[in-house]
């Protein structure tokens, strides 16, 4: 019998080569398989940082609100603002000045000691992160700028919100701006994003410069690693601006010295078997419950806005070929920034918490859902209910929450959380959409809170 040179047998090869080949098929579809886990890990670390940035960021500019009331409760007048300032910055050591900007020229800062540079500047002229403030006159919203540097020295990310007063002659007149400065990019200490590192992760955070329509990198730590092909990344919305997260592993899959034990005993082949079964059942489960948790607010831990955006479509194409009915109710936590400066956010999310709880509690049928549509907004949709039984819903809610008697001392309304909300209903077409019921519901949301709260008022569609 012929051998090969170093004593191998000519009959030994196929067997081996075939072996070698399966070997090298199961052990390539372990290591793609680890990829595919180690992508999903950084797509969940992602969103929860994409959570905790919006969390961070928009707590502090949200102060804006703070500053908007000062100047409405004034018309336009603010006498005791460096009395006020000091209190809306207290425990909140990132926040570097508050400002008010009539007209969008800056008249009063505080604190005003390595600030005076800023009185006089013209949010609305030339100047870099004026774009943002331009925006925010135009679109009547809070916005958020930056980072970009100031004339103080180093960066800062602001927020923006313009404000409007009530005049004899106009029913509503454009005042000027208010703004909050967080410290750049000492905010970002808040946020952690130290944690990729810590798991073996690179990032980049960026955004397109809105004054020079260019990419400008926030932060990243890849000095060691530069993107690779296998990364992800999430568009991050926070207060009309827009953010992109980049995130990659560090290191590839042969330096990764488990993998080389998964080549040694890969020639084990019902271990290696074994080994890719485990590995499918891990990607498995581990993508359906990223699906689940990207559905699920994190606060209320009830549906969030996308799954109502998904799922109202596919009710509302369903019910239109049976010519069937919708009703939607549009719900309002009644004060509940007021709720939120006596008690404090965390009280306030344990209050969304149970709020969320007791809304879905006093749904009865299991194709009815609820939930959380941004802030203290909470949305039902009640597929096949006409407009008696969407009234009777609503009635249920109403007495539901005043039954739970959540403290409110804060409130006008009563000394409990209330709810105040907008009803509609119509019979499903084609060319119905989401927004056609959303739109009439927060109609009828209104006309509750302007009659005076912890009350429903319904519209047809």
């Amino acid at each position: 019998m012929k051998r090969w040179p170093r004593g191998f047998s000519y009959i030994a090869i196929v067997p081996f080569l075939a072996s070698l080949v399966l070997c090298g098929f199961l052990i390539s579809m372990a290591i793609i398989g680890r990829a595919d886990i180690q992508k999903l890990q950084i797509e969940q670390l992602i969103l929860e940082k994409d959570i905790r940035i919006n969390e961070v960021i928009s707590r502090l500019l949200y102060k804006t609100q703070a500053l908007a009331a000062i100047v409405v409760q004034g018309d336009g007048d603010v006498k005791n603002f460096d009395q006020i300032a000091p209190i809306i910055m207290a425990d909140d050591p990132v926040i570097l000045n508050v400002i008010l900007a009539p007209d969008g020229i800056v008249s009063k800062v505080y604190p005003l000691y390595g600030n005076e540079t800023a009185i006089g500047w013209n949010f609305f002229g030339e100047g870099e992160g004026n774009v943002e403030a331009i925006a925010a006159r135009d679109s009547g919203s809070l916005f958020m700028g930056g980072p970009f540097n100031v004339t103080q020295g180093g960066q800062v990310l602001v927020g923006r919100l313009p404000v409007y007063i009530s005049t004899p002659d106009e029913a509503r007149k454009f005042w000027g701006l208010v703004s909050v400065t967080l410290k750049f990019p000492r905010i970002l200490e808040d946020i952690g994003l130290e944690t990729f590192a810590a798991r073996g992760f690179a990032y980049e955070l960026w955004r397109i410069n809105p004054d020079t329509g260019e990419k400008q990198v926030i932060s990243y730590n890849y000095d060691y690693a530069k993107p690779k092909s296998r990364f992800a990344e999430r568009q991050i919305n926070i207060l009309n601006a827009e953010w992109f997260l980049k995130v990659w592993p560090v290191y590839t899959w042969y330096n990764h010295a488990e993998n080389w034990i998964f080549i040694v005993v890969g020639f084990f082949i019902c271990f290696l078997v074994l080994f890719v079964i485990q590995n499918n059942f891990e990607l498995r489960q581990m993508k359906s419950f990223f699906e689940k948790m990207a559905e699920i607010d994190p606060v209320t831990c009830i549906y969030n806005r996308r799954y109502l955006d998904e799922n109202l479509k596919r009710v509302i194409g369903s019910l239109s070929r049976s010519d069937g009915t919708l009703s939607l109710l549009m719900i309002d936590v009644d004060l509940f920034k007021n709720y939120n400066d006596a008690y404090g956010h965390s009280k306030g999310d344990i209050c969304l918490r149970t709020i969320a709880d007791v809304l879905s509690k006093s749904l009865l049928r299991a194709d009815d859902f609820v939930t959380r549509y941004g802030g203290e907004e909470f949305v039902v949709v009640l597929p096949n209910v006409n407009e008696n039984g969407a009234r009777m819903v609503a009635d249920r809610l109403l007495d539901s929450i005043r039954g739970r008697g959540i403290p409110h001392e804060a409130s006008s309304v009563a000394n409990y959380i209330t709810i105040s909300i907008g009803v509609t209903t119509g019979t499903v077409l084609h060319t119905y959409t989401g927004d056609n019921y959303i739109q009439r519901a927060d109609k009828a949301l209104y006309m509750s809170k302007q009659d005076g709260r912890d009350r429903y008022t319904f519209l047809p569609l």
